[in-house]
């Protein structure tokens, strides 16, 4: 399947601030698109990936991240943020999501693979002793 990408920002979906003199009120929701609706697997590794990133920055705020349908949507920032800061993260973290989704898939498909064969040899086992057991 194809990696997630994102594809652009959507501008027309972007939250206007408050701007009532609060913390944080300068801060609005900044939504990007993907190219397809990400799995639950890889919607929980990228905001895990996102809390946590492998390079990180004094501007990184953990916990302002979301995905809703195709969208990740950043929760309290800035256009200037996301051009200065946040767009290198969340393509660092979305590349991250889908290597260790992928991953995490291969290995999951490995157990399966290992569990049929397990489930056929016996199988098999059973119906060659089952040949030997005559009743008269």
């Amino acid at each position: 399947m194809e990696d997630i990408k994102i594809v652009e920002l959507v501008t027309q979906e972007i939250t206007e601030p408050r701007d009532d003199g609060t913390p944080g009120s300068a801060l609005y929701a900044i939504p990007f698109k993907l190219n397809r609706t990400p799995s639950e697997l890889w919607r929980q590794i990228f905001l895990q990936v996102w809390d946590s990133p492998p390079s990180f920055s004094l501007m990184h705020r953990p916990g302002i991240a979301r995905i809703v349908g195709d969208r990740i949507i950043l929760d309290g920032a800035t256009i200037e943020e996301v051009e200065s800061t946040h767009k290198g993260t969340l393509e660092l973290c979305v590349s991250e999501a889908n290597r260790i989704a992928a991953a995490e898939l291969r290995k999951r498909k490995a157990k399966e693979e290992a569990e049929r064969e397990k489930s056929a040899s016996f199988r098999k086992d059973i119906e060659e002793k089952a040949r030997d057991i005559k009743f008269d």
